[in-house]
């Protein structure tokens, strides 16, 4: 049977995307503002196939490996931005200096956006690091962008079916 409120289209007004330190809460998390083309999460997994010699086919898949991406673009150019796209913390100046990734800085990331059936759907990333892959473009009459790409990597504190995060969907009272 078909639902037509099951259709999510795009980013509302009470989307949210929020990052904070790992572990961090999302009351404490900070709004990252405006997002421009949406927010992309990548699943992917890889998987050992298993076969015998008395069958043609494959009788089994076991699964090896499995990543999650996340990539936005931010559209406040901040400075603030720009040191979570490169993978440092955020200045506490209006100067970012950056260049010694002795540390990690693992960020927990959560998304709030529409959901089906006039439910609101909230994204929990437990510890996302930067890859390091970013751009920004300074265009005559354009917008600069900052593009952000996070690995989610497997939280070990948490239970194992736990281990990458959460997705809720909650319906409004």
């Amino acid at each position: 049977m078909s639902t037509p409120t099951n259709i999510i289209v795009g980013l509302n007004a009470q989307s949210t995307l929020k990052a904070g330190s790992y572990g961090t809460s999302e009351a404490q998390a900070t709004d990252l503002g405006f997002i421009k083309g949406g927010i992309t999460i990548e699943h992917e997994e890889s998987a050992y196939e298993v076969k015998v010699d008395q069958c043609l086919g494959i009788i089994d898949k076991i699964t090896t490996a499995e990543s999650l991406k996340i990539k936005f673009s931010l559209a406040e150019a901040t400075l603030a931005n720009i040191a979570l796209a490169f993978g440092y913390a955020s200045p506490a100046s209006t100067t970012f200096e950056f260049g010694d990734k002795s540390s990690e800085t693992y960020k927990t990331l959560y998304i709030n956006v529409k959901g089906p059936s006039g439910a609101s759907r909230k994204y929990t990333f437990w510890k996302c690091r930067p890859t390091g892959k970013t751009s920004q473009s300074y265009k005559r009459d354009s917008e600069t962008l900052v593009e952000v790409e996070f690995d989610v990597l497997c939280d070990t504190s948490k239970d194992l079916n736990k281990r990458f995060g959460k997705i809720e969907d909650i319906l409004s009272a």
